[in-house]
């Protein structure tokens, strides 16, 4: 019997330029012109969305560790806070307004392959 080993050599190579691709704004447009774009990241944290600096309500698209957390809505005023529980990553987001003009994040999170976060950030002045 004849023995075949059939395969391929492929060679991968990075391009001389790249860009980052935004995670897309969809959530709802409302008063855009008024809305303080939010474009912020951290580790395995992105955040996208807006804060309203009438109303001080925010709008958050959250991917943790490659994961599209969902869309997150509140005000400010109250704070805002997202538990999270998934096989990579597990803690709490909590977003809150610091010196009456400024969104801050505080990252309490675990991640399996990244280590722990216990920390504080602020993301944009308004």
């Amino acid at each position: 019997m004849t023995e075949t080993n059939v395969g391929a050599i492929d060679a991968l190579k990075s391009p001389e330029e790249a860009k980052q691709v935004s995670l897309g704004r969809s959530l709802p447009p409302g008063d855009v012109q008024g809305r303080k774009p939010i474009d912020w990241s951290f580790g395995p944290v992105k955040v996208d969305g807006y804060v309203d600096p009438d109303s001080f309500r925010i709008g958050l698209l959250i991917v943790i560790t490659g994961i599209n957390i969902g869309k997150i809505y509140g005000n400010l005023k109250d704070g805002v806070s997202l538990m999270v529980d998934l096989y990579t990553t597990e803690g709490e987001m909590r977003f809150f307004l610091k010196n009456d003009n400024e969104v801050w994040v505080h990252l309490k999170v675990g991640v399996v392959f990244d280590g722990k976060y216990d920390v504080s950030y602020k993301i944009v002045s308004i």
